[in-house]
């Protein structure tokens, strides 16, 4: 392909992002750099990535050097690299990736395109582009400090292709900033119309390249939904010979009987456990359903509390499988987990679990109350193990060899959630009295995140402790703005009730990024500002 560029200008250098040490990778991602751009700008992305044990290798800017091109085709068709390969492109790197997935490039099982550009060549006015991005803030400060930028950027006008998205037959994730003047949205969108495949996520606030500018957590979060559900589908799932995740999130009453009579009975965990009581394990000593575990949620489910991490950090993940397996987790043996709360502390069971790559996790719908309202027998023991201690008791289970893995689910931090209650929607699931500040017990401040809508998580169950039809969760959820949102978060006081208002959100068919300190870690930075009262604001 040929470029306009001087000969002379120096090869953009690529750069790489691996998942941590001892971690099985997800998937790899290859990216196609913007004009006058180089891998090295997409650090932020790369890294936030590789944390959820995907594999980035960020290539140069396909304009001044037509080699990344032939680059790009060989990681594609490298085996060594873990699938799915996911092709992204950024600016006019986003014209070279669909490009190269319209000419079914082998090895392409998906396309993530950021900022794709459409109106200035189609209109044939270099100089209507070259007036957009000298007005975008994105591009500014480059233009003014970097001179290899502007002739990279603006100086030639460049021979770029045609999108080409009628002949893409891999589904496409298409991400565009609201406030792009480069690429105006309306411009951009129609650019997708008529594709079988593609989500379109427009993120308020956003300029022209989102995987790099000061919205890469939320576009980060957002690529990782898309991954997972790549990764976990029915068809991808067969390509590899693997498992996919459950769809389903919750198991009713007379399904566990069955499976617990059947001869491959799920684990059976109880997460008995409740703000200010401490006696978990004395609940589930008193009557549990045969066969559950229990697992202390605070010891089991959670890190040691620290101001940054708040009052239930995310466990170590070698610690989290230790438990796990102790539990008798297997892999590809399903799991069913309970409290007798409405599942409002199993759901961090379940969170977790599914965060760590296990498969098939559900909720018994209506919890322990729906076991007991049934007429079916429990069982009093000591359980699994000794209380205080790490002693298998009489009746352990087997030990387990599941391995787990991180990033099956999103996660975001204090800064990634003030950046979704501007961009997108923060759920607040707490109580309303605490949201709203009249009332707080335990965390170093009352109120909530500003911007932050309330939605207590326990208005997501019906009087007998089920889960409300997705219908009527559905509408729960948009009529706080779910359905507009490109990326919903979600926080409460320490990261449990969260789990339970993701799991709701999911049963109304929508994804959800916890904020794991949520309000405990929050409010104990002083830095950081709270609203009080019935408004987000």
């Amino acid at each position: 392909m040929p470029s306009s560029l001087s000969a002379s200008r120096a090869t953009p250098p690529s750069a790489s992002w691996d998942e941590p040490k001892g971690l099985a990778a997800r998937g790899t991602l290859i990216v196609l750099a913007g004009r006058g751009e180089h891998g090295g700008v997409y650090e932020r992305f790369g890294r936030r990535l590789a944390f959820d044990a995907y594999r980035v290798r960020a290539l140069g800017d396909p304009v001044a050097d037509p080699s990344v091109l032939d680059e790009a085709a060989k990681l594609l068709a490298d085996e060594s690299l873990p699938g799915p390969k996911v092709l992204v492109g950024s600016d006019t790197g986003a014209l070279y990736a669909a490009r190269l997935a319209a000419e079914q490039t082998p090895g392409i099982d998906a396309l993530i395109l950021a900022g794709l550009p459409t109106a200035p060549w189609a209109s044939g006015s270099w100089e209507a582009e070259v007036e957009a991005r000298t007005a975008c803030p994105t591009h500014q400060a480059r233009l003014t400090n970097d001179p290899g930028f502007r002739r990279g950027a603006l100086d030639t006008a460049p021979d770029l292709p045609e999108p080409s998205l009628d002949l893409v037959r891999v589904p496409v994730l298409a991400l565009h900033g609201a406030e792009d003047t480069v690429s105006p949205l309306a411009d951009a969108l129609s650019a997708y119309e008529g594709h079988p495949d593609v989500r379109t996520v427009t993120f308020n606030g956003g300029r022209h390249d989102v995987l790099n500018d000061a919205l890469h957590r939320t576009a980060a979060a957002t690529v990782v939904l898309f991954l997972e559900r790549l990764r976990l589908s029915p068809r991808a799932a067969r390509d590899r010979g693997g498992p996919r995740m459950s769809a389903r999130v919750t198991t009713t009453v007379e399904e566990l009987r069955e499976l617990l009579d059947s001869g491959q009975p799920p684990v059976l965990l109880d997460v008995r456990w409740a703000l200010g009581d401490p006696h978990g394990r004395d609940h589930y000593e008193a009557g549990h359903i045969p066969g559950a575990v229990y697992v202390d949620l605070d010891r089991e489910l959670a890190g040691p509390p620290s101001p940054e991490g708040g009052r239930h950090p995310l466990p170590d993940l070698a610690d989290l499988q230790a438990s796990a397996r102790s539990w008798g987790l297997s892999e590809g043996r399903p799991v069913v987990v309970y409290d007798d709360l409405g599942n409002t502390a199993a759901a961090r069971a379940w969170w977790l679990l599914r965060w760590a790559g296990v498969p098939d996790v559900t909720l018994l719908d209506g919890a322990l109350g729906a076991w007991r309202a049934a007429g079916l027998p429990l069982e009093s023991s000591p359980g699994a193990t000794k209380p205080d201690t790490e002693t298998p008791g009489p009746d352990a289970p087997e030990p387990g060899d599941v391995v787990l893995r991180p990033g099956g689910l999103p996660v975001t931090d204090a800064d990634g959630a003030a950046q979704l209650a501007v961009t997108g929607l923060l759920l607040d699931a707490r109580a309303g009295e605490r949201y709203r500040g009249e009332q707080e017990p335990v965390d170093p401040r009352a109120g909530h995140i500003p911007g932050a809508v309330s939605a207590p998580t326990g208005e997501n169950l019906a009087a007998d402790g089920t889960f409300l039809p997705p219908e009527e969760l559905r509408k729960r959820f948009e009529d706080r703005g779910a359905g507009e949102a490109a990326v919903i978060g979600v926080y409460c006081g320490s990261g449990v009730t969260a789990a339970h208002q993701i799991a709701a959100l999911a049963i109304a068919g929508f994804d959800a990024t916890l904020f794991p300190g949520s309000w405990s870690a929050w409010s104990a930075d002083p830095a950081r500002p709270a609203a009080t009262g019935p408004l987000p604001s």
